[in-house]
């Protein structure tokens, strides 16, 4: 490696190339700390995240490799090596990328099976990379439509999952979707296998852009995954009918709430007019707490009713008699995740008043009724 002296034009493009890759890298870590955060095994769209953050890991080592190589290595030999490098990691990039969104829970959005063939396809160009003896091989050159194909297939996803998403993660999706686009643009402008396209002496314009916009790029993404939420399954409220509160000392209701009747209900404890309309969905608080409490040696989480479901989950600490019951029309990982948040939510919330709640008798409804709004909010 020779280090060498540069003009001004060189500065500009080492300096753009150290500001992406710095911005790059602290996507990445953010990203895969998003990931870390909100991780769960039982919601598997968050691995969304995961393939966002594996992406822009393998695009920016890439670039890394590719701008060493440019800039400061002047070994024919060594160049050509390092190159090869830096275009397979990006090259492999779209195939890791796929890799992780090529689960069950896409497959409302996208057609599994097509995708894992181009996942496949696209390990062509990366291996050929390896193998031709330049980069400029017309071989690896036709390779790169595999590229291209998986590329057109990722935003055809993401085109899908922006339209099928709603609320706050469909703008996030947003922010991501352009960020990748423009990333993508920055790419091929900055990429010296197209550089034969451009007129001469326009090579350091469009470096110098796609530099500028690769750094846009990042910034758009590192918009849309800040505070990135939990990715619910589609359409995962329309399966939500009813929620329980239940002290189970006394079986008295803390608190319900009825998903069907939507923001016309008011939420609190059961009122006398509710009565037939709550039991009547559910055989009885009393049946519960009594095949709860009868359990020996392991509690239930789930009980079949009808052609639904009560999810429990049981409170903890000052809060260890107290159940929470989720009734759904089916038992898919977003409701379970949505239960054990609002029990955290609601112990959070209502702490220092959980510490008094066996002398707090008749008082339900005025102290517990505010919990609407958390609940509101987290819909």
């Amino acid at each position: 490696m020779l280090l060498q002296s540069y003009d001004v034009i060189q500065e500009i493009q080492i300096f753009l190339y150290i500001t992406a890759i710095f911005f790059g890298f602290q996507l990445c870590i953010y990203i895969f700390y998003r990931y870390y955060k909100i991780k769960d095994e039982r919601l598997h769209l968050n691995k969304i995240l995961l393939s966002y953050g594996t992406f822009y890991t393998l695009i920016i080592t890439g670039i890394l490799i590719l701008a060493t190589s440019r800039v400061f290595i002047s070994n024919l030999i060594l160049k050509e090596a390092t190159y090869k490098l830096g275009y397979f990691l990006i090259l492999f990039s779209f195939t890791a990328l796929l890799y992780f969104i090529l689960i069950e829970g896409f497959s409302e959005i996208i057609n599994i099976k097509v995708g894992r063939i181009l996942m496949i396809l696209n390990l062509i160009p990366s291996i050929i990379i390896l193998l031709v003896p330049s980069a400029n091989s017309p071989l690896f050159l036709f390779s790169i439509l595999f590229t291209f194909a998986n590329l057109i297939f990722i935003i055809i996803f993401q085109i899908r999952l922006v339209i099928t998403s709603k609320d706050n993660i469909k703008y996030r999706i947003i922010k991501l979707f352009t960020g990748f686009l423009v990333c993508s643009l920055s790419l091929v402008l900055i990429s010296e296998i197209f550089a034969s396209l451009y007129s001469q002496g326009t090579e350091n314009l469009f470096i110098f852009t796609g530099l500028l916009l690769l750094i846009v790029g990042l910034m758009i993404n590192f918009l849309g995954v800040y505070d990135f939420p939990a990715f619910y399954e589609f359409n995962w409220k329309e399966n939500l009918l009813k929620f329980f509160i239940i002290y189970q000392k006394n079986n008295l209701c803390l608190y319900n709430h009825d998903f069907s009747l939507g923001s016309n209900q008011e939420d609190g404890i059961l009122q006398e007019k509710q009565d037939k309309i709550l039991f009547g969905s559910i055989t009885g608080i009393d049946s519960i707490i009594s095949a709860i409490t009868k359990t020996e040696g392991e509690k239930i989480n789930k009980i079949k009713y009808g052609d639904s479901y009560i999810l429990i989950e049981y409170g903890s600490n000052i809060a260890s008699k107290i159940t929470y019951a989720l009734l759904v029309k089916k038992d898919i990982s977003s409701t379970r995740y949505f239960l054990t948040s609002l029990k955290k939510q609601f112990e959070s919330f209502y702490k220092q008043i959980l510490e008094e709640i066996d002398s707090l008798e008749g008082k339900e409804e005025q102290l517990f009724g505010s919990f609407s709004i958390i609940m509101k909010d987290m819909l």
